[in-house]
Formats: structure tokens, C-alpha cells, sequence
């Protein structure tokens, strides 16, 4: 039996720090990430966009989210730019890659926007950070992917 002493000993009180430390520790414990998913995503040129470097994200009915990247400088309708897109959670890192183009074919014009479409997101909340390392840009920014939901964010300069 125990006895009212138990309670006020030394003994009692190193117990009971330490069952409080363990249970602080399981609390304070990160929660799993996941695994990283990436998916490629060619982008689709046009002449026209805006002049700041800016991305935009569109969440459509269909439950796929809409990207335009305005404001690219450098590329012609004949290049190309891509998204490596890494999926953590519900952390997304976009990485743009640009490829210039052919200087010598006449017909292509300066690229302005990209557009992409991202057919993998369910309808959750995500973090999105998008670098462009040929650029030094970069944003950060939350989509709700739900219909209608709208963001816009112009990318400012790495420090």
C-alpha cells in the first residue's frame, strides 16, 4: 500500500518529470513528411503575358490548378520552359528550367508567359515555393485547391 509520503518524496516528484518529458517529446515529435513525388511539366509558349516576372495559379472545377508564368525574358516561342515539380507532403518546390531557343528562325517571336497544368493535387492546402535559378527569382506562396480559388505572386530576387 502506498502510503501519503510517497507523494511528497524525491522519488515521486523524478517520476513524475520524467513521464512529463516523455509526453512533451511524443508532442513536440514532427510529423512524417512522405515521400517525394516529382513530375516534369513542359510548358506551353505564347507571345503574350505580362511584363513582370510573376506566377499565377488558377484552381479549375475539374480539380487540376492552372500555372502561368508571366514575365520570362530571353526565350523565344521556339524554346522551351519546364517545371520539375516536387511534391512533399503537401509541400510543393517548383524548379523552372529555360531554354533559349533558335536565334536564327525568323518566324519564332520572344516568349512573354508559360502555361502548365498540374493534373496531380487533390483538393488539399499546399506551401509552394518556385525557384528560377537561370534568373535568380523566386516566390512563395499557399494554394487552396478549390474552384474558383485564385493567387498571384511576382517573383522577386534571391538574397
Amino acid at each position: 500500500m502506498i502510503t501519503l509520503a510517497f507523494y511528497q518524496s524525491v522519488e515521486f516528484y523524478v517520476i513524475a518529470f520524467l513521464v512529463a518529458s516523455v509526453v512533451v517529446a511524443f508532442a513536440m515529435k514532427p510529423q512524417a513528411r512522405g515521400e517525394a513525388r516529382t513530375h516534369l511539366l513542359a510548358g506551353e509558349l505564347s507571345p503574350v503575358g505580362g511584363d513582370t516576372p510573376a506566377i499565377r495559379l488558377e484552381a479549375m472545377d475539374s480539380g487540376y490548378v492552372r500555372l502561368v508564368r508571366d514575365g520570362i525574358e530571353g526565350v523565344s516561342t521556339n524554346g522551351a520552359v519546364s517545371l520539375a515539380v516536387t511534391m512533399i507532403g503537401f509541400d510543393i518546390t517548383i524548379e523552372e528550367r529555360l531554354v533559349r531557343g533558335n536565334d536564327f528562325d525568323i518566324n519564332a517571336e520572344t516568349a512573354k508567359s508559360a502555361e502548365f497544368l498540374l493534373d496531380f493535387l487533390g483538393r488539399e492546402r499546399y506551401h509552394i515555393r518556385y525557384n528560377s535559378d537561370s534568373t535568380g527569382l523566386f516566390a512563395v506562396t499557399t494554394l487552396n485547391n478549390r474552384p474558383g480559388y485564385k493567387a498571384e505572386k511576382t517573383l522577386t530576387v534571391k538574397s
